[in-house]
């Protein structure tokens, strides 16, 4: 086949969201849970899920010409994407199809205009933290979706950088704990502190162990743990400049001379072309306000906190070691 017109690839642009909506509903409705190893007719998986037949059965046509489901002879059956969409599976992408269909989430798209007026989304990250803190429910689901989209990425970082010479680590807005857990878990002599929001430790209670310590606090207004290595997860791209600089200057106010700053995130790639991190650049842009950085963007962002970009480790999983340490 050759390639699409220009007016069929603008066409498929201006309407991908719908796509993205279809897969945010059968995600929130748990079509794939529902849909086992054998055929389903559409009227079992509406039955099973309490959708409207005929909605159900437009969605899952769009989804399959997409290679979201299939359609066999005795039903509707899984692809390998659809079952990423089950929530038993290792690598599930159905907490994060979730999150990000959630009002208060796809609010900051439906409100780009904003964005692109002013630099800033219409509902900054600091008023969806204010949000998830009085919303329980949203709060668990953006943290799982957190934890869930990491599984392929945090073995990768485990793999990629040398977390041995660290006797105390601190993961610093580390949610439920996934990477440090898997840190020390390859790190039998260390020991780690997860500090993180008050709302978002009181959910990761069952992380902490007799090596792994749990933290409520503000990086904004409280003091941080003094650690060898200091573990941020794409943490500073929810935030713009002024309060990235914040965070460095909070790790910078308690971090020994000896120890490391290790800033884990998809650095966008100065080359022309698709790229991940692009996307998810104006993914910060619509919700929380932050960006992705190249690494010029780092090292400018980095020195006048105090610290100097010793090297960058990438990993398989698109995501970058940025390690840093104080001039």
């Amino acid at each position: 086949m050759g390639e699409s017109s220009p007016v069929e690839m603008l066409w498929g642009l201006i309407n991908a969201h719908t796509l993205a909506r279809c897969v945010h509903v059968v995600a929130d409705f748990g079509v794939a849970d529902a849909l086992g190893e054998s055929p389903a007719s559409v009227s079992e998986l509406a039955v099973s899920t309490g959708m409207n037949a005929d909605a159900l059965g437009r969605m899952l046509r769009l989804l399959a010409a997409q290679g979201v489901f299939a359609l066999g002879p005795q039903g509707y059956v899984h692809t390998p994407a659809s079952r990423l969409l089950r929530s038993d599976h290792p690598q599930s992408l159905q907490s994060l199809a979730r999150m990000m269909g959630m009002p208060v989430t796809w609010r900051g798209f439906t409100e780009l205009r904003h964005a692109a007026k002013t630099g800033r989304p219409a509902t900054d990250w600091a008023n969806l933290v204010a949000y998830f803190a009085d919303h329980a429910d949203e709060a668990r689901l953006f943290n799982q979706a957190m934890v869930d989209k990491s599984a392929g990425v945090v073995p990768a970082i485990v793999d990629a950088y040398d977390f041995s010479a660290f006797t105390t680590i601190a993961d610093i807005g580390g949610g439920r704990g996934h990477l440090l857990r898997a840190i020390l878990e390859r790190v039998p002599t260390a020991s780690g502190i997860l500090f993180d929001l008050p709302h978002v430790i009181a959910d990761a209670a069952d992380a902490a162990s007799q090596r792994l310590q749990l933290a409520a606090g503000d990086v904004f207004r409280d003091p941080l743990p003094v650690a060898d290595a200091y573990v941020l997860m794409e943490v500073i791209h929810d935030w713009p400049d002024d309060d990235a600089s914040k965070i460095f200057a909070a790790i910078r106010r308690v971090m020994p001379r000896h120890a490391r700053l290790l800033v884990i995130e998809a650095l966008v790639s100065e080359a022309p072309g698709p790229d991940r991190s692009k996307m998810l650049d104006i993914v910060m842009l619509a919700i929380t306000g932050g960006r992705e950085r190249t690494r010029g963007a780092y090292e400018a962002l980095l020195k006048p906190a105090g610290f100097r970009l010793e090297r960058i480790i990438p990993t398989p999983s698109g995501y970058s070691v940025v390690e840093a340490v104080l001039v």
